[in-house]
């Protein structure tokens, strides 16, 4: 019989570990139990082999290699290393000459999967063989030959061999405590997790691929602690990512460095140029291609990045041929259908007009006096009759000369013949459509011993909820490495991707945006009745609307007609050459680049609101990132110290330019050209560039792999800053220490880590932010003239924002790491913060840049990881919990300013920085409240029946979540599994400009309420105010409760108003009163699937097959109830938290994934 023991961690080099031992004198079992539990090695040994003999070392300290020669010299046991594996048996005696052809199979003892690799020896040692891309595998062995089967990252298992009659089968399982050892950091280099001073969390590609989000940004949604993402809901849009909150008080520059392939990445775009969200570059990558996700959250693990690390780092990873031996094709298809999550919630009791009246006839248009004038039919608020199925004339009622009472611009409509006045409860959701994606990825890869490739091509065709909103993107990608010699190494990767819209949909409030006709069309509104949006015989000509006064577009027109196309490629391309000098010194150069050129053709139609003529604008952007690097590494062992040094340097130059023109009228309708000018055409360009250089190096040294200690340097160049303030020095360091390989302690303890860590890292500013800039202008007099454009008055004393961080953590796994914790809590300052100082008008400029503020930043991540049920070759449950809180505070403002506006995209409030108070606050108007007395708190009502609204802004609350927490649970038994992602996010709020209008027309459901209390007919009644609850306040100054009689009806009370001030004025311009709470749960992801059997494919090339249905946002709760409160607000200066401003609504995804390799 022969023992086997797995440990912790993969050695390369396990010979040469030096073993402490403690003492000289031991026995055979003192000296099995340090290496198996102490230092987490996997011994094989024959347990026949009596524990109690003596063994003298030489030293209590030696090699791994030195300790086996000592014990094989005094007891005649052979020894031997092998795939990390050491052998320790009794001399082979000798066997009979009588062998076996034995063969078999060997799988996963969880999935069922047949495994390919998979070595084959003997207890003595002796390599058989491996197991074929099939998991087959076949020897010649003598009866009662013991086979040890060993693959990376599953325990080993060993087999007697008695006889060859039946194939034999064999299962491999999962050895937990060799998972997840090696990260990626900072520069591409990979290090041991174990060895970190600091927090990374790592996400694998398949996590991010099989429930896909497009933009892989926000399938991070509730995976990684402290990281929090908000989008703006339409097909391709911006996604916006923050790492432990907020670090700038420029709002727009609190988002991570991406860096693909060890290069920096552009993350360039316009989150809302035109009215449209266009994306982000990082939005664009392909989650197909990506391997694994390190996210490096605080200055510790990014400070190697300088000026570009203030808000972390987001390294990834992409695939290739490394993995696969021999070639191999992979091909993966998926279809999604979306709808949306949630929308808002309407009444249906009420139709077009005011005060209750309505009687249709032009609906709002008489600028030709064709018909004669109706009462309120070109209202768009919903405070009209109440429905009664009478018959009203309608703009979509039929007419005597077969048109549309609407086709008011046809002097033959007709006389209109009324149709029954009902509500049409399904028009918001009738005019979202089931949208789609359809995926397509193919790939290509192989490895042998010189050379590893992969190529793929992935397609993916979505379809947005809203009407004409589409987008295609296809993606090729290769990635390649080749030996050069024995010590020249050469690597590559290259990946071009275009994107094409028809229409990318327009945002915000305005004329123009779906949720904004949404908004504005009043319950008796058929939508389905303006799908056909052209007036007869006027095609291309006028547009058929449902309301004239208040010039509304029909919305399928303008989502047909009136288009944001986009025409957008893509490349990326990285090389890279490693020279081994020697086995301990290398040298890396690197170079890559990184290119966007975007056309955007945008139209207008003839007869569009506020475009009446029509016209066509066009532009054409370029934005390209390039960067070269070298790294030279040496590293070498001082006698239990193993360490390594390294220096390199960065040269990055980034270039932007544009050019835009825009026709004006359009000449003749529905040709869209520059040419096709009716009035003075515009034309104009841009372009910026910016250069940073930089040298960096970094120590590391590990003693007996116990203890760690890394730091780091950057000095940097930057062009953007003054000649006298563009050198910085960015330092780091941090160390990590395994207090259970130090101390002896409980063998359930598999690791217990502490870690500190210390960085500086910055965060620098735009081009051209020092000097003045001009543009030239109209000949004045003859004479050409330039005017210093920007309204900014250049800071020649600007240095960049620089954070500095302290982070301490510790780990701790128990039971075979099936329990493990992971603790960090942190604080960060970051001073010297680059803002805009106002000027006076006189002064020509509105504002002037300089270094004042200071924002401090603390918080703890906890992440959970446990296996609370595994039971061998059946079922296992895995769940993972992390929890993130963050306050994020001012601290310090520029002498003599006591506020600094950071946002202000909605109608009244703001966020702005004030001192003492947390990065997100919300201020804007409010309610008046009773300071004193038995009322004290309630808000005061004015004799006109209407909340008193405060003259200056108050503090409304935090954008802001006070924690976050994520719950992923996977059961699986064999091929089976089901996956799912809670995404929780508590506190904070968010103001919604929708909740305001749609309140103040009477669209809402809340509207119906008040007016629903009354009888038909008297809702309006002049002299049955509505009484809302309240302090009146009384002409003698003092307040009594408004609201009197709680009847339901809203009455009696004091001081009244009509219903439709009712609602408007507690609503309209008062901030306040448009809170809802932000926090909300949701079942972000659900995956079941199958892994089928490599078995059933034995006589076909079918090396893996995999089916799962998938779900996204299936669930959401959340006290909010007119729409997600994760959305935010598009802005030319990109989104913006904590408001609603009509944003499309976010989606609920299902559909199925099928996944083959060959």
């Amino acid at each position: 019989m022969y023992c086997c023991f797995a440990g912790l961690g993969l050695y390369a080099q396990v010979a040469g570990k030096v073993i402490q031992l403690g003492k000289k004198d031991l026995t055979f079992g003192e000296i099995m139990t340090i290496l198996q539990k102490k230092e987490k090695l996997s011994v094989l040994y024959d347990e026949n082999i009596s524990a109690r003999q003596k063994i003298h070392v030489s030293a209590a300290s030696v090699t791994l290699n030195d300790l086996l020669k000592q014990i094989s010299t005094q007891t005649g046991l052979d020894t031997k290393i092998m795939n990390d594996n050491i052998y320790i048996h009794s001399p082979a005696k000798e066997k009979s000459n009588a062998t076996l052809d034995v063969k078999g199979s060997v799988m996963d003892a969880t999935s069922k999967e047949f495994l390919p690799g998979v070595s084959i020896v003997t207890t003595e040692g002796k390599a058989l063989g491996i197991t074929d891309t099939k998991g087959q595998w076949r020897v010649n062995v003598a009866p009662g030959t013991i086979l040890v089967f060993s693959s990376i990252g599953y325990e080993p298992a060993r087999q007697t061999i008695r006889t060859a009659e039946e194939p034999l089968l064999v299962s491999l399982s999962t050895d937990l405590r060799k998972l997840d050892q090696v990260v990626v950091t900072a520069l591409g280099i990979t290090q041991e997790k174990k060895s970190l001073g600091y927090a990374v969390q790592q996400i694998k590609g398949e996590s991010l691929n099989e429930a896909r989000d497009n933009n892989f940004i926000n399938s991070l949604s509730g995976k990684v602690a402290g990281v929090n993402i908000i989008s703006s809901g339409a097909v391709g849009s911006s996604a916006r990512i923050t790492i432990r909150g907020e670090h700038s008080l420029n709002y727009g520059a609190n988002q991570p460095l991406i860096v693909i392939d060890g290069m920096p990445a552009s993350n360039t775009g316009s989150s809302a140029t035109e009215g449209a969200d266009y994306g982000n570059a990082a939005g664009e990558l392909n989650p197909a291609d990506i391997s694994s996700v390190n996210v490096l959250k605080g200055p510790a693990a990014s400070a190697l990045y300088g000026s570009r690390a203030a808000n972390g780092v987001i390294v990834i990873t992409t695939k290739n041929g490394k993995d696969r031996k021999g070639m191999g094709v992979n091909y993966t298809t998926g279809y999604t259908w979306d709808t949306p999550l949630r929308l808002p919630k309407f009444q249906n009791s009420f139709g077009r007009g005011d005060n209750g009246e309505y009687v249709g006839s032009n609906f709002g248009y008489s600028n030709n006096g064709l018909y004669p004038n109706g009462v309120n039919d070109g209202n768009d608020e919903s405070w009209g009759p109440r429905f009664d199925g009478s018959l009203k004339n309608q703009f979509n009622s039929p007419t005597t000369n077969g048109f549309r009472g609407g086709d008011v611009y046809l002097p033959n409509r007709g006389d209109i013949i009324p149709t029954p006045w009902v509500a049409h409860p399904n028009s918001i959701r009738d005019f979202f459509e089931t949208g789609h994606t359809r995926f397509n990825s193919l790939s290509l890869s192989g490895n042998n011993d010189v050379a590893n490739y992969r190529f793929a091509y992935t397609n993916n065709e979505e379809k947005g909820i809203v009407p004409n909103n589409n987008l295609t993107r296809n993606f090729f990608s290769l990635n390649a490495g080749y030996k050069l010699s024995k010590q020249l190494q050469a690597e590559t990767s290259i990946s071009y991707t275009t994107t094409k819209s028809s229409n990318r949909p327009a945002l915000g409030y305005g004329r123009n945006t779906p949720m904004y006709f949404l908004l504005w069309m009043t319950r008796d509104v058929d939508i389905n009745s303006l799908r056909n949006y052209w007036q007869p015989g006027l095609e291309g000509i006028q547009q058929f609307q449902h309301n004239y006064g208040e010039d509304h577009n029909n919305p399928f027109f303008y989502q047909y007609e009136n288009t944001n196309g986009q025409e957008k490629s893509q490349i990326r391309g990285m090389a890279k050459l490693t020279y081994n000098i020697l086995d301990n010194l290398s040298v890396m150069v690197r170079g890559g680049t990184d290119q966007i050129n975007d056309f955007r053709p945008i139209r207008l139609a003839v007869s569009t609101v506020d475009a009446r003529k029509g016209s066509y604008s066009e532009s054409t952007g370029t934005a390209r990132e390039t960067n070269f690097d070298f790294l030279v590494n040496y590293k070498n062992q001082l006698g239990k110290i193993a360490w390594n040094i390294s220096g390199g340097g960065n040269t990055m130059e980034t270039m932007a330019r544009g050019v835009y023109g825009n026709s004006g009228q359009l000449l003749i309708p529905g040709i869209y050209n520059l040419g096709n000018s009716g009035s003075t055409q515009s034309v104009s360009n841009s372009y910026s560039k910016s250069k940073i250089n930089s040298f960096y190096g970094f120590f590391q040294a590990n003693y007996e792999n116990k203890v760690y200690l890394d730091v780091t340097g950057r000095n940097e160049w930057s062009s953007t800053l003054p000649m006298q303030h563009n050198s910085y020095f960015y330092p780091s360091v941090s160390t990590s220490v395994l207090i259970n390989e130090i101390a002896h302690m409980s063998p359930s303890i598999d690791l217990l880590k502490l870690r500190l860590a210390y960085a500086e890292v910055g965060n620098g500013t735009a081009a051209y932010q020092i000097n003045a800039y001009y543009n030239s202008q109209p000949l004045y007099n003859g004479t050409p003239s330039l005017v210093e454009e920007g309204g900014l008055k250049g800071g020649q004393t600007l240095k960049p924002e620089r954070t500095g961080s302290v982070e301490v953590g510790a780990e701790l796994m128990l039971f075979k790491n099936r329990l493990g914790l992971d603790v960090t809590y942190y604080k960060s300052t970051s001073r010297d913060q680059i803002v805009g100082l106002q000027l006076p008008i006189s002064s020509g400029y509105n504002s002037r840049l300089i270094n004042a503020g200071q924002i401090s930043n603390k918080g703890v991540e906890v992440v959970l990881s446990t296996v609370p049920v595994k039971l061998k070759n059946s079922f296992q449950w895995n769940l993972n919990v992390n929890f993130a809180r963050n306050v994020s505070r001012v601290e310090k403002l520029a002498p003599g300013v006591d506020k600094l506006v950071q946002a202000a995209p909605g109608e009244d409030a703001t966020i702005e920085a004030r001192v003492g108070e947390r990065m997100g606050t919300l201020y804007g108007p409010g309610f008046q409240r009773v300071e004193s007395g038995d009322l004290k708190g309630e808000i005061i009502i004015g004799s006109n029946g209407r909340p008193v609204i405060t003259d200056n802004p108050i503090h409304l609350g935090n954008i802001n979540p006070d924690w976050t927490a994520g719950v992923m649970n996977r059961f699986a038994f064999r091929g089976v599994y089901l996956e799912t992602l809670l995404d929780i996010s508590y506190g904070g709020v968010i103001i919604s400009r929708f909740l305001n209008k749609a309140m103040g027309d009477g669209q809402l459901a809340e509207t119906a309420e008040a007016r629903l209390s009354r009888e038909a007919g008297h809702e309006y009644d002049a002299d049955k105010p509505y009484f809302r609850d309240g302090a009146a306040q009384m002409p003698d100054g003092k307040y009594q409760r408004n609201l009197q009689i709680f009847d339901g009806t809203y009455s009696k009370g004091i001081y009244g108003a009509g219903v439709r001030d009712f609602y408007k004025r507690y609503y309209d311009h008062n901030s306040e009163a448009q809170l809802l709470d932000r926090s909300y749960i949701k079942l972000r992801e659900l995956k079941a699937g199958y892994n089928f059997p490599k078995r059933m494919f034995r006589r076909i090339p079918i090396q893996g097959l995999n089916f799962s249905v998938v779900a996204r946002n299936l669930f959401l709760w959340t006290k909010n109830p007119h729409f997600d409160p994760e959305t935010g607000a598009s802005t030319p200066d990109g989104l913006v938290g904590g408001f609603e401003n009509l944003s499309v609504p976010t989606t609920r995804s299902f559909g199925f994934n099928l996944n083959v390799n060959f």
